[in-house]
């Protein structure tokens, strides 16, 4: 090996070692971190704000629960958005019907029929009109 090649060799040892720390920075920071609450648009009847941190860290939701394109222990991967658009595409629900399956008639209505603590399962409950 070449003078030139060993210095390349280690340049790019010392780069790889520096992103890996600051990538450890940025996870130990929570850079990666599920937001408290994301905000959806609700058309007609209003937005729609869902608490992240209280379904996955209060409840004990796992992640694959909702995001059913990770597997057991990601923690980050596609969002809903990324699959689910406005409409319908083919076999793949549009957002409304997704959210509304896997949220209302899902988790909601289940939990409150086995008379188990329930999230809201009236509209105006999630989605709020703008004053």
């Amino acid at each position: 090996m070449k003078g030139g090649e060993a210095a390349m060799r280690k340049g790019l040892i010392s780069v790889g070692i520096l992103a890996g720390f600051l990538f450890s920075i940025l996870i130990v920071n929570g850079a990666f971190a599920a937001k408290d609450g994301v905000t959806f648009e609700g058309g007609r009847q209003g937005k729609v704000t869902f608490n992240h941190k209280q379904h996955s860290e209060a409840l004990k939701i796992d992640c694959v629960k909702c995001h059913h394109t990770w597997k057991a222990g990601e923690t980050t991967g596609k969002l809903c958005k990324d699959c689910h658009k406005d409409t319908a595409e083919g076999k793949t629900l549009s957002a409304k019907d997704a959210y509304h399956q896997d949220c209302y008639k899902g988790c909601h209505t289940e939990a409150k029929k086995a008379n188990k603590p329930a999230g809201p399962t009236m509209c105006t409950k999630c989605h709020v009109k703008a004053k």
